[in-house]
């Protein structure tokens, strides 16, 4: 079974941008931790308090609709190797390591530096914000990269001009260059 997990940035930086759903297209169902879902402000809309965070109300529809979804506790021992890498990193690569010890093919959602190289130490499968906007572009799911990328940095969402400039040249786009 292919099993998609994501850290929080990407799903921050879908929902403030209003493409969150890219991920229900292309992945059907991803899962967080319990650990992401406090960090994301999914615990206090559960609770009844206004959330927090830009986005918040996108991702708690996408778990009232069944398709994003909380991991139980990992249970595997296991700690990261990098001290850079945050509890919700830590977290997602903890189950995304468990659910491949039980047989299931794992591709994580992360974007942090730290994370995504401790990630690739323990040899998992990850993609990238970007990645995903590349993928969706290729499976016809949106028209354009290039405006996108950049609506994500409007946002506060860094990418950096090098990784823009990268995606553009890969999807054929010239325009919405920085």
């Amino acid at each position: 079974m292919r099993v998609v997990l994501a850290d929080a940035g990407p799903l921050i930086g879908l929902a403030r941008i209003e493409r969150l759903q890219l991920l229900r297209d292309l992945f059907t169902t991803v899962w967080i931790t319990e650990v992401i879902a406090a960090e994301l402000g999914l615990t206090e809309v559960v609770s009844g308090t206004v959330p927090s965070l830009p986005g918040t109300v996108l991702l708690q529809e996408a778990c009232d609709q069944g398709w994003l979804r909380v991991a139980g506790p990992c249970t595997l021992p296991w700690a990261p190797l990098n001290p850079g890498v945050d509890a919700g990193e830590a977290s997602a690569i903890g189950t995304a390591l468990q659910r491949r010890a039980s047989g299931d093919e794992v591709l994580l959602v992360i974007d942090d530096r730290c994370g995504r190289a401790e990630a690739r130490c323990q040899g998992l499968a990850v993609i990238g914000t970007a990645a995903v906007l590349v993928l969706a572009k290729e499976q016809g799911l949106v028209r354009a990269c290039g405006p996108l990328l950049l609506a994500l940095r409007e946002q506060g969402y860094y990418l950096g001009d090098g990784l823009i400039a990268a995606v553009l040249r890969q999807v054929g786009e010239t325009h919405g260059t920085p």
